[in-house]
């Protein structure tokens, strides 16, 4: 049988969220003989495909299209990749393939911003800072704060989208596709932990072009670009005195800079002590005092945060449908899959809003 149909059918069960047994008792089949047909040792009847397009949301053509450019290991920036379980990182690389389907029916119909991020040298801290503070000066960004990460990310040719059903602890995956796509974890992370899972993730993008990431060394190297992206050090020195008050933290001055640079309270220690404004100890004491506030996940700012929104699908799909008659229905045939899989996809809360787009995809 066919490696591509087996490879389709695998796909669209992960992207559902089932398991061998799960999909079995659906279709009134054993998990074993379910694991012969993906492993092709047992041929697919007229029958059973049908069953699989209904409860699978795919439609026939789906199970023999072929990807040109399937995702590799390497293209899956998954934090905590090597301690995440084995099921997890499937259903999330699942996910992954349907959003790079997804963008690219976007990018036949749409003028998409061009993609702009250059590699950056992971070999050591000072470049990695250098790679961060060059991706701001190319993007036109200033020193100062930046507003909306979000904007930044797509603007700068990737693609952010929320969605459902990754594992709790994971705060973003990114796919270094053809037009990267980074998944932000749909179930109510902060404005803080959104921007800098953003951030984190464009260091992927800017370090490990072609590296297997998830162990500590290139978690430790995104999250010293995005540290230095979102923080950069000569903007962040000048103002860092506001955080203590002689040799003790200062809290009201880290919730100011907080506030002021959208970034936790925990992100601006880790930054203090990269660049030797904090003490081993100050940072510490800071930790534990977060964690004993119960502020560990959910800072007490959080609350008055607005988290940014997506854009570039939204507001595509919205002027794929109003200016060039393109529904949503016409979308998913394009995917060869079922509207309830592309709006499982696209989850309750991103939908179809109307919104202005065209500053968006004109944006430099």
């Amino acid at each position: 049988m066919s490696q591509i149909l087996c490879f389709n059918i695998r796909l669209a069960r992960l992207f559902n969220g089932l398991s061998l047994t799960e999909l079995g008792e659906k279709l009134g089949k054993s998990k074993q003989y379910l694991s012969r047909i993906e492993t092709g040792a047992e041929p697919v009847s007229t029958t059973l495909e049908q069953s699989l397009v209904d409860h699978l949301g795919i439609l026939p053509e789906f199970l023999r299209h072929v990807d040109p450019m399937p995702l590799t290991e390497e293209q899956c920036h998954f934090r905590k990749q090597l301690t995440t379980k084995v099921a997890l990182r499937q259903y999330a690389r699942a996910r992954g393939e349907m959003l790079k389907r997804l963008v690219c029916v976007l990018d036949e119909y749409l003028d998409l911003p061009d993609y702009r991020i250059e590699e950056a040298d992971p070999s050591s801290d000072e470049t990695i800072e250098r790679g961060a503070e060059r991706c701001r000066a190319e993007w036109g960004l200033g020193w100062g704060p930046i507003s909306n990460i979000t904007r930044v990310a797509e603007n700068a040719g990737a693609v952010v989208m929320r969605v459902n059903g990754l594992a709790h602890e994971v705060d973003a995956v990114s796919f270094a596709t053809r037009r990267p796509v980074i998944a932000l974890n749909g179930s109510g992370r902060s404005a803080c932990r959104a921007r800098f899972g953003v951030a984190h993730e464009l260091g992927h993008f800017a370090l490990h072009i072609g590296v297997l990431t998830g162990d500590r060394l290139t978690e430790n190297q995104a999250n010293r670009f995005a540290s230095a992206f979102l923080l950069p050090r000569a903007s962040f020195l000048a103002e860092s005195h506001k955080a203590l008050r002689r040799s003790r933290l200062n809290w009201d001055g880290l919730s100011e800079l907080k506030l002021r640079w959208g970034v936790s309270k925990a992100a601006l220690l880790y930054r203090g002590r990269q660049l030797g404004v904090f003490t081993d100890d100050q940072v510490r004491a800071g930790y534990i005092t977060l964690r004993r506030h119960g502020e560990a996940i959910e800072e007490h700012e959080d609350a008055s945060m607005i988290v940014e929104s997506p854009e570039v699908v939204a507001d595509g799909l919205q002027m794929m449908t109003d200016e060039l008659g393109v529904p949503l229905a016409a979308v998913a045939r394009k995917m060869y899959v079922q509207p309830r899989l592309l709006s499982d996809l696209l989850g309750q809360p991103q939908g179809v809003r109307s919104a202005e787009v065209v500053n968006l995809f004109s944006a430099p």
